[in-house]
């Protein structure tokens, strides 16, 4: 046993230290993409033949991670949910939690409806198990997907409501990221001065944050866009100079354009227009141009039209009019292919004013697109408000069937416990009823054994006085007139006259007579023997004319004299005179009957038929199969290995059957 014990264990760590050296070969820059799928799906095989345990609920997390950095978005979504389901099966709340918003995670660069779903129950479960931080986690990634619906609104909500967990839990990454959330909300809402502020705070996380940070690409990840953010913001309050200075700082960083190329370009294009906006020409075209050709060699066409924007107003400014609408149309095209409405309106906006031949064109396009970015806005706000709604609605219901399903289960068990108790109680009364019928029973055997007795006394007697009668005949008349006829036959027969032939014809005469005493006496002795086979049919006669005496009813029977009833034994004996007396006393209970009939006859096959029949009322053989009296009948019928049929119809009488074999 403690060897098999030990296997296992080895077993598992054999598995552990497989699957965590596939990781790490998984995690090796130098492999294609291909192979580290490969790796991926052997990795999969492995913990898929584990038990359930936290270890290999873990290892799915992971597993979850790996693929999602690769952007394979569906096959972390797969492996999320099937860590889903082990932490289900294992009631393990805060691996499900996880699992949800691992699902959310996969959901959300594709289907953002569904991952505010996911978002929101890993949210309810987090907050029921009291952990805080995950739930400032949702509440941001709630807010994230509603920014990028344009809900900024109900972002500035949830970033706000995230805040105030997120700071007191230490995570700078996420506080950074929650302030960064709230001031882009709050730069929809066209609040500038708000978002500011919160960027600002944003970029005093990314302080701490740096001191634990190690990876200085990490690190550059945070602090560009949070400069890059408070630049723009500065632009948008009309303090260009503050908005160059953000800018110049980002530029400044070494290596910028190789490591972030796309953070480059935006900045430069950023630093370019807050340089025009600061009335600084010099060298903005270049810049401009560099912004537009890097972002279009990363393939960031959203980015092109947003530099083409910024460079369309610069040839404006410029007074090159032809240049600035055609600059503004492609970037309009470009925003047109890539939905970025931000920048679609900006270009309307503008070639409404300078683009005389088509100014109301461009007009109605504005209101239209306008028109429908607001309707477009409200219906993901009531989207999501609907998908909150929805969540809280049956979570509702779910706890008012809960307490109806609690509810339900006390009155199932209260109602099986009185039942089981009745039942109980009826049981005992049962048995009751059984021992006491058991006892009765008992009481008629003793009484059918002591009938039997008496009766057998009663033959016997009978059988010794007769006996005796008889005895005394033969010796005081019979014998004594076969000697007289014996010695007077001796005397005549010497003699041979008239007279003595005479006298011999008187004694062949009296020994005639003698003969016919002596078959009298003969036939008594055979009347004595058949009285003795009958006392069971006397039993059963007296049984049934007794019945006269009580009722009404005329009692006719009939006993097959081929039945010997020495060779049945006393059991059979008994429970023959129980069916009997059962029948009858039913026949003066409830039929009403006139005539009653009671036969037994032995049948060709070698079996004894009983019939108890009547003329009277009938009854309904549903109800009263259920009788005592019929449930009696019917089991020592059963005890006897025979069958029995009941015919009864209301007003026609009843006939009770029963054929058992001798």
């Amino acid at each position: 046993m403690f060897s098999c014990e030990m296997n296992k264990k080895s077993d598992i760590a054999v598995s552990d230290k497989k699957i965590n050296a596939l990781f790490k070969d998984a995690n090796n820059n130098q492999k294609s993409l291909s192979k580290k799928k490969v790796l991926l799906d052997s990795i999969f095989h492995e913990i898929s033949r584990r038990k359930n345990d936290s270890i290999t609920r873990n290892f799915h997390f992971q597993l979850a991670d790996e693929y999602y950095r690769l952007n394979d978005f569906q096959t972390s979504r797969i492996i999320s949910e099937e860590a889903f389901n082990l932490a289900n099966d294992a009631n393990d709340s805060v691996a499900t939690a996880k699992a949800l918003y691992y699902i959310g995670d996969c959901y959300e660069p594709i289907k953002k409806d569904s991952a505010f779903y996911y978002y929101l129950q890993a949210e309810k479960i987090y907050r029921r198990i009291k952990d805080s931080e995950n739930v400032g986690r949702m509440l941001l990634y709630k807010g994230g997907i509603l920014y990028s619906e344009g809900n900024y609104i109900e972002s500035e909500i949830e970033a706000s409501k995230s805040l105030q967990l997120l700071n007191k839990s230490g995570n700078y990454k996420l506080t950074y990221s929650a302030y960064n959330i709230l001031a882009n909300s709050l730069q929809g809402l066209n609040d500038f001065n708000g978002a500011l502020k919160y960027h600002e705070l944003a970029l005093k996380e990314y302080d701490k944050l740096k001191l634990k940070e190690t990876d200085p690409k990490v690190i550059l990840g945070y602090y560009i866009p949070t400069l890059n953010n408070i630049g723009y913001m500065y632009d948008k309050i009309g303090e260009h100079q503050k908005a160059i200075k953000q800018f110049e700082k980002i530029i400044a960083i070494k290596d910028l354009r190789k490591l972030f190329p796309e953070y480059y370009a935006a900045t430069l294009s950023n630093l370019a227009y807050s340089k025009m906006k600061a009335g600084d020409f010099k060298d903005l075209k270049e810049m401009f141009y560099e912004s537009i050709h890097l972002r279009d060699s990363l393939g960031n066409q959203a980015g092109v039209a947003y530099s083409k924007v910024q460079l369309g107003e610069f040839y404006l400014i410029q007074k090159d009019t032809l240049q600035s609408i055609v600059t503004l149309k492609e970037s309009y095209q470009l925003a047109s292919d890539t939905k970025s409405y931000y920048e679609l309106l900006r270009c309307l906006k503008l070639l409404s004013k300078i683009d005389t031949s088509r100014s109301q064109q461009y007009s109605d396009e504005y209101i239209a697109v306008s028109d429908s970015l607001q309707k477009k806005e409200r219906a993901t706000r009531n989207k999501y408000a609907r998908i909150a709604y929805e969540t809280e609605r049956l979570e509702e219901e779910n706890e008012v069937l809960t307490k109806r399903n609690l509810y339900i289960l006390l009155g199932a068990a209260f109602f099986i416990f009185v039942v089981t108790a009745l039942g109980i109680i009826r049981h005992l009364k049962a048995k009751n009823k059984e021992l006491q019928l058991i006892q009765q029973q008992q009481e008629a055997n003793e009484e059918i054994y002591h009938l039997l007795v008496e009766q057998q006394e009663k033959v016997n007697t009978a059988k010794e006085e007769e006996k005796t009668r008889i005895a005394m005949e033969l010796h005081d008349n019979i014998m004594n007139k076969i000697y007289g006829v014996r010695m007077n036959l001796g005397f005549f027969n010497n003699k041979a006259d008239e007279k003595a032939t005479e006298k011999r014809k008187e004694y062949i005469l009296e020994l005639q007579n003698i003969e016919k005493e002596i078959r009298t006496i003969s036939h008594d002795l055979t009347k004595n023997s058949y009285f003795e086979e009958r006392n069971f049919t006397e039993l059963l006669s007296f049984l049934i004319k007794n019945q006269e005496n009580i009722n009404t009813t005329d009692f006719h029977y009939e006993i097959d004299e081929n039945i010997d009833w020495n060779t049945v034994p006393n059991t059979t004996k008994i429970n023959i005179y129980r069916i009997v007396q059962e029948g009858i006393l039913n026949i003066n209970k409830y039929a009403n009957a006139k005539n009653a009939f009671v036969t037994l006859t032995l049948t060709e096959t070698g079996k004894l038929q009983l019939i108890i029949s009547d003329d009277g009322a009938g009854f309904d053989l549903k109800i009263a199969k259920k009788g005592i009296g019929i449930k009696n009948m019917t089991e020592r019928i059963s005890s006897l290995k025979g069958e029995m049929q009941i015919k009864s119809n209301i007003g026609k009488g009843t006939q009770i059957e029963a054929v058992f074999p001798l």
